[in-house]
C-alpha cells in the first residue's frame, strides 16, 4: 500500500480520509476482430488492494477491530494468499475464455475440439506419392511384384529413411526394363529414288572405295532386274559407329530429268507397245549412265526419237518428249524438293508434363482402336489359339523383313575392277611387200585391208556371251556382276558370270593371259551380250569383280516427343502420343504406366536439360514402314491424351515400363488387445504413430490405411458413432496432438461393444505420412521387399503431395470451411472452399474465366504438388464429382513471386543489433511466410514498414528496395551478359526495385488466374517471403 502525501503513515491507518479504493472487478471490453480476448477482472494487485479497502469499509463493521497493514501480519499474509488465489484463477478464466473461440485459441486441442462441433476432424496429413520403376535380371522369367512390395529412400543429411509400398501388383519383364526408340531405319533405295540419292551408308569402316569408284545397284533379280549404277565422290569413314557414308556424285540435271520424265511415261504407257519398250530402254540405260552426260547424249542419239513422230502420239509420250526438250534447252537447274530468347527458354523450362489418366480404369478407349489392323491384340489373340507361340513368335516376327516394294533392292556391289577386252591394244593388220625402190632394196609394210583392222569373229573367234579380259584376274568369281560399257556402240549392259576361266590366249597377232567370263544366258535363243565388232571390242570397259556392300540402317534423327512449334513432320510418324520402339515388344497392355526419361532437345541453347515424364498405354501397335524396303516389324506405343509435353533428344531416351505407383508409408500388424463384452466404449491406441493417410477423391480428400478385424471379422470405421446402430460393427478413430491414433468401439447402443476374447483385436495399418515422403527424384532406390527376379528400383519422377498434419493455425482457418460447400458446390467460392479443406492443400482461390472454373491451389506449407501426383488427380476428381456437370474444372498450382526486401534499421539506445536484428527477421518471415499470405494478395510498402517498426528495439526503417522476382527473371540473372559472362545482379534489382532509383514502389503487385498475352491461361500468384532463401531479405544497421 502506498502512505498518505500528507502525514506518512499509511493510508488507511491516517486520519485524512485517503483510504484505499476498491478496483475488481474490472470493466472488460473487447471490440471485434481481435486475437485475443481480455477476460480477467481482476490481477494479483487490484484484488489485495481491493481487500484492503474492504478492511476499512464502514459497511463491513467486524472487520474495523483490523487496523494493521504489517506485511507480516497474519491477517495480511491471509488477504495476500487469497489475492495469490484469485489472481490465478482469473488468469485460467481468461485462458479458458480464449480456447473457446476460434480465433483465440491457442491450443490446438482447443480448435480440434471446437471443429468436432461442426463435424469436422482436423486434417490427419497426407501420404506422398510416386513411380516406382523395377528392373528385373537377365534371363528372369516374367515377375509379379505383389501389392504392397516395399523400396525405402536413401537419407540425405539430416533425413531419415523413407518408406514407400506399391498400390497395386505389376508384372514386370526383363524386356520392359528400359525400352529404347527406334533408332535406325533401313535405308529408303529403290527405284524410284535411285538416281537422286546423295549418299549411301555401308557397315563398314574398311570400304576401300574412292572417289569415281563405281557402285552397282540391282533390283530384283536378273534378267528381269533393273539395273543402276552411281559413282562415289568421297567416303567419310565413321569409326566409332563402325561404318562409311558413300558420298555420290549426283545426277546431271540433264540426266535427272529426263529420267522423271521417263518414270512418268512408262507408268502411264500401255505395257507391250513398242513406244513404251523404247522409252523403257532409254530409262534403263539412263540408270546405267552413272550421272555421265555424254551417255545421255548417246542414249537419246540412239533412241532415235523425233518430234514429228511424237506430235500425234499418247499424251504421256507428247509429255516425256517435252520433258527432254525443257532439259535440253534449260538452264538444267533441279529444284530441290521443301525442306521441312529467353522467354523461349523460361517457356520449355516451366512447361508441365501432360495430365494422363488417374488410372487404367478412367482410359478412354474405342473397339476400332483396341481391335485395329496394327493393335497388338491381334498377335496376343493369335497366341491364345497357338501357346506354342508364345516364346517364339515376337522374336521371329520382328526379324523377318515385311515392306518389300517391288521391284525390291537385291543388293549394291562396288565393282572394283576396270578392264578392257583381250585385244583391245592390238596393232592394226600390216603386210610386208618389196620396195621397188632400187637404192634400197628393202622391205615396206602395206595395209592387207581397206579398214586396216581385224575381224573380231573371223579373226579373233569372239563367242556370244563370252568376255575376255585382256589379262588374268583372279578376284573376278563365278556368280558375280559385271558392267560392260561399250561406249557409243551401244547401251551398256548389266550380266552375271555363269563361269570365270583364266587361260593363255593367241588372236589379233598378240598373245597373252585372259580371263573369260562366261555369261548367264536367260534362255537358249537370247544372248546377253553380242559378239562385237573390232571397233566395240577396242571400245569397250568393262567393270568387274563385284564386292557386295553391308549396308548400314540409317540414323533416326528426329527427335523424340511433342512436335516442334512449326508443326513439321517427321520420318518415322513419331509424335507426342506416338513412339517407334527399336524392335518388337509383346505383353504391354493399354492402361500401363510407363515413364520415358532422356534429354531435352526443346530447351534452347542447351540439350544437357534431363526430364522424365509419366504417361499412361493408350494402345500398342505392331507393324512396319511400308516406304521402307526390308523394315522388320515394330511396336509402336501410343500415349493416353495429350502424350509427352517434351521433346527429347532421340539416342538419350529410355522407356521403362515396369512402372507401378506406390504411396509413402510402411505397414503394420498388430494385436491392439482383448475385448471384452462387459466393457463400455472400449479403446486401443496404436503403437506405431502416425497413422498413414492416403489421398482420396472423397470430401475430405484422404482416406484411412487402417483395418481392424475382431475374430478375424472386418469392423468398419465411422465417424460418429452417435449415427449407427446397436448391433453395427463400426469405431470412430480419434488422433491426439503427438499423432498417436485411439480406436474406440461402441458401448452397446450406439454402436457394438466388442465380443469378449483374448487378444482378439487385429489391427493393419500403415505408419508414416507428411513431408518427409517427399523425396527427390532417383532417391529411392533401396528394394525392402525383393520377389525373386527382381534387381533394383528407382524412382525417375520426385514424389510429392505429401503433406502434413494440420497445424493449429490452418485449422483456424479452415474450421468455417466445413458449412460453407458442404459437399456440393454450387457457387465459384464453393470450389475454392473445397479445395481448401481436401486433404494436403494449404490455400485455394477459383475464379470463372470464360467457359470455365479455374482452380489454383498451393499445398500445405508450400508442398509441391505435380500433376501426376494422387493429390492433383484426386482433388480434380472430386471437384468434378461434386461440382456442374457441365463446367469444366482447370487445376492449377500456383505461380510463386518471391518477394525481396533490402532495408537499413535504426534503433534505440541501449539495443544491440545483434538482438534486434533476429526479432525484425522473425517478424517478417511470419507476417510474410507462407500461412500469412493469401493467393492474389498483394504486398504493401505500409505493413512491411508497420511490421518492422512494431519490433521492440526498432527507431525508424528505410526501406531501399521492394520487389519481387518470378522464375523468368531468376533465369534471367543466369543470362549471359555483354561479355559473354553469366549475368549479374543488376538486372535482378530492376525487378526488385520495379521503380525509380529514388522511390521504392508502394506495393508488389501479385496478380490473379488470367490470360497473358499469348492467350495462354495462368495460374493465380502468390508472393511471400521464402525462409529458406535469407538473401531475399538484407537488413542492416543504420549508422550515423
Amino acid at each position: 500500500m502506498s502512505c498518505c502525501s500528507a502525514c506518512g503513515k499509511h493510508a488507511c491507518a491516517c486520519a485524512c480520509g485517503c483510504g484505499a479504493t476498491a478496483g475488481t472487478p474490472l470493466s472488460l471490453t473487447n471490440r471485434p476482430g481481435l486475437n485475443s480476448l481480455a477476460y480477467r477482472v481482476g490481477t494479483y494487485a487490484d484484488f489485495r488492494a481491493t481487500m484492503q479497502a474492504d478492511l476499512s469499509d464502514a459497511a463491513l463493521p467486524a472487520l474495523a477491530g483490523l487496523r494493521t497493514r504489517e506485511q507480516d501480519d497474519p491477517a495480511m499474509a491471509l488477504l495476500d494468499a487469497w489475492a495469490v488465489g484469485a489472481d490465478v484463477l482469473s488468469f485460467y478464466t481468461e485462458r479458458i475464455a480464449n480456447e473457446g473461440y476460434l480465433r483465440t485459441a491457442t491450443e490446438r486441442r482447443s480448435v480440434l475440439e471446437l471443429a468436432r462441433l461442426l463435424d469436422y476432424r482436423l486434417r490427419p496429413g497426407v501420404a506422398a506419392s510416386v513411380y516406382l520403376a523395377y528392373t528385373v535380371e537377365k534371363d528372369s522369367p516374367p515377375v509379379t511384384i505383389p501389392a504392397g512390395a516395399r523400396a525405402q529412400s536413401v537419407p540425405a543429411p539430416g533425413e531419415q529413411m523413407q518408406t514407400f509400398e506399391t498400390a497395386e501388383p505389376l508384372d514386370a519383364r526383363y524386356e520392359w526394363n528400359a525400352l529404347r526408340p527406334r533408332l535406325t531405319r533401313p535405308q529408303d533405295i529403290t527405284l524410284d529414288n535411285v538416281a537422286t540419292l546423295d549418299a549411301l551408308w555401308v557397315a563398314s569402316t574398311a570400304t576401300g572405295l574412292k572417289p569415281n569408284d563405281r557402285l552397282l545397284f540391282l533390283f530384283g533379280e536378273l534378267p528381269d532386274g533393273v539395273p543402276a549404277l552411281r559413282l562415289v565422290q568421297s567416303v567419310e569413314v565413321q569409326p566409332q559407329s563402325g561404318r562409311s557414308k558413300l558420298l555420290l556424285q549426283p545426277f546431271g540435271a540433264l540426266q535427272g530429268q529426263i529420267v522423271a520424265a521417263a518414270k512418268v511415261a512408262i507408268a502411264a504407257l500401255s505395257g507391250g507397245t513398242p513406244l513404251r519398250d523404247r522409252i523403257e530402254r532409254l530409262y534403263r540405260g539412263l540408270l546405267l549412265g552413272g550421272g555421265d552426260v555424254g551417255s545421255v547424249n548417246r542414249l537419246l542419239g540412239s533412241f532415235g526419237l523425233e518430234v514429228g513422230n511424237l506430235a500425234g502420239g499418247p499424251a504421256p509420250a507428247q509429255a516425256f518428249l517435252l520433258a527432254v526438250v525443257k532439259a535440253f534447252g534449260g538452264d538444267g537447274a533441279v529444284s530441290p524438293p521443301p525442306a521441312g530468347g529467353f522467354g523461349a527458354l523460361f517457356g520449355a523450362l516451366t512447361r508441365q508434363a501432360t495430365l494422363q489418366p488417374a488410372n487404367s480404369l478412367r482410359l478412354q478407349r474405342s473397339v476400332a482402336a483396341a481391335l485395329g489392323k496394327a493393335s497388338d491384340a491381334r498377335p496376343q489373340l493369335l497366341l491364345k489359339f497357338a501357346p506354342q507361340l508364345h516364346d517364339t513368335f515376337y522374336r521371329a516376327w520382328a526379324s523377318v523383313p515385311q515392306g518389300e516394294p517391288s521391284p525390291a533392292l537385291n543388293g549394291v556391289y562396288a565393282l572394283r575392277l576396270a578392264a578392257p577386252l583381250f585385244g583391245y591394244n592390238a596393232p592394226r593388220i600390216m603386210g610386208l611387200g618389196l620396195n621397188d625402190d632400187p637404192a634400197t632394196k628393202g622391205t615396206v609394210p602395206y595395209v592387207s585391208r581397206p579398214d586396216g583392222d581385224w575381224d573380231a569373229i573371223a579373226d579373233g573367234g569372239e563367242e556370244d556371251d563370252l568376255v575376255q579380259l585382256d589379262n588374268a584376274y583372279d578376284g573376278v568369281q563365278a556368280g558375280s556382276f559385271l558392267l560392260i560399257q561399250s561406249g557409243r556402240y551401244g547401251p551398256p549392259v548389266v550380266a552375271q558370270a555363269r563361269r570365270v576361266q583364266v587361260h593363255p590366249r593367241s588372236a589379233y597377232g598378240i598373245s597373252g593371259k585372259t580371263t573369260g567370263i562366261e555369261l548367264v544366258k536367260p534362255d537358249a535363243d537370247t544372248s546377253v551380250w553380242q559378239a562385237p565388232s573390232m571397233s566395240t571390242l577396242r571400245a569397250t570397259q568393262v567393270h568387274a569383280q563385284s564386292e557386295s556392300l553391308p549396308l548400314a540402317e540409317l540414323v533416326i534423327g528426329d527427335e523424340v516427343g511433342a512436335l516442334a512449334a512449326d508443326g513439321s513432320p517427321r520420318s518415322t510418324g513419331d509424335s507426342a502420343t506416338r513412339l517407334t520402339l527399336d524392335g518388337a515388344v509383346d505383353g504391354l497392355k493399354a492402361g500401363r504406366w510407363v515413364i520415358v526419361e532422356g534429354r531435352r532437345s526443346d530447351v534452347p541453347g542447351t540439350d544437357a536439360v534431363t526430364a522424365a515424364e509419366l504417361v499412361m498405354l493408350a494402345a500398342v501397335e505392331q507393324g512396319t514402314d511400308a516406304d521402307l524396303p526390308g523394315d522388320t516389324v515394330h511396336s509402336t506405343l501410343v500415349f493416353a491424351n495429350a502424350g509427352l509435353a517434351y521433346r527429347y533428344v532421340r539416342d538419350s531416351v529410355t522407356v521403362r515400363a515396369n512402372v507401378v505407383r506406390a504411396t509413402h508409408g510402411e505397414s503394420r500388424r498388430e494385436v491392439l488387445g482383448s475385448g471384452s463384452g462387459a466393457a463400455s466404449m472400449q479403446a486401443f491406441v496404436l503403437k506405431q504413430p502416425p497413422l498413414t493417410w492416403v489421398s482420396a477423391s472423397t470430401v475430405d480428400g484422404v482416406q484411412s490405411t487402417l483395418t481392424l478385424r475382431v475374430n478375424d471379422l472386418q469392423w468398419h470405421e465411422t465417424r460418429n458413432l452417435a449415427f449407427v446402430g446397436a448391433s453395427d460393427r463400426h469405431f470412430v478413430t480419434a488422433t491426439d496432438d503427438d499423432g498417436r491414433t485411439t480406436v474406440q468401439f461402441g458401448d452397446g447402443v450406439h454402436g457394438a461393444r466388442l465380443p469378449t476374447g483374448v487378444e482378439n483385436v487385429v489391427a493393419t495399418y500403415r505408419n508414416g505420412i507428411g513431408t518427409p515422403g517427399n523425396v527427390r527424384a532417383q532417391q529411392v532406390s533401396l528394394l525392402a521387399t525383393r520377389p525373386l527376379g527382381v534387381k533394383d528400383v528407382i524412382n525417375p519422377l520426385r514424389a510429392s503431395g505429401g503433406a502434413d498434419a494440420e497445424t493449429r493455425d490452418q485449422a483456424r482457418r479452415n474450421v468455417p470451411l466445413a458449412v460453407l460447400a458442404l459437399d456440393r458446390l454450387v457457387s465459384v467460392a464453393d470450389y475454392a472452399d473445397f479445395a481448401r479443406s481436401f486433404g494436403g492443400v494449404g490455400k485455394a482461390v477459383a475464379v470463372k474465366l470464360g467457359g470455365l472454373v479455374q482452380v489454383t491451389i498451393a499445398g500445405a506449407a508450400d508442398a509441391p504438388i505435380d500433376p501426376s501426383s494422387d493429390l492433383y488427380r484426386n482433388l480434380l476428381q472430386a471437384l468434378q464429382q461434386y461440382g456442374d456437370p457441365s463446367l469444366p474444372v482447370r487445376l492449377d498450382v500456383r505461380e510463386l513471386l518471391a518477394l525481396t526486401v533490402s532495408a537499413k534499421v535504426g534503433l534505440l539506445p541501449d539495443f544491440a543489433w545483434e538482438s534486434v536484428e533476429p526479432a525484425v527477421r522473425a517478424a517478417l518471415l511470419d507476417a510474410f511466410g507462407f500461412e500469412r499470405r493469401a493467393l492474389a494478395q498483394a504486398a504493401y510498402l505500409s505493413e512491411l514498414v508497420a511490421c518492422m517498426q512494431a519490433v521492440r528495439g526498432v527507431a525508424w526503417v528505410d526501406v531501399d528496395a521492394f520487389g519481387s522476382l518470378d522464375e523468368a527473371t531468376l533465369l534471367a540473372g543466369f543470362g549471359a551478359g555483354d561479355n559473354g559472362k553469366q549475368g549479374d545482379g543488376a538486372a535482378l534489382m530492376t525487378h526488385v526495385t520495379a521503380a525509380t532509383a529514388t522511390t521504392v514502389p508502394p506495393r508488389v503487385p501479385v496478380l490473379p488466374a488470367r490470360y497473358d498475352d499469348t492467350g495462354t491461361l495462368r495460374p493465380a500468384q502468390l508472393a511471400y517471403l521464402p525462409p529458406n532463401v535469407p538473401d531475399t531479405l538484407l537488413l542492416q544497421e543504420a549508422t550515423p
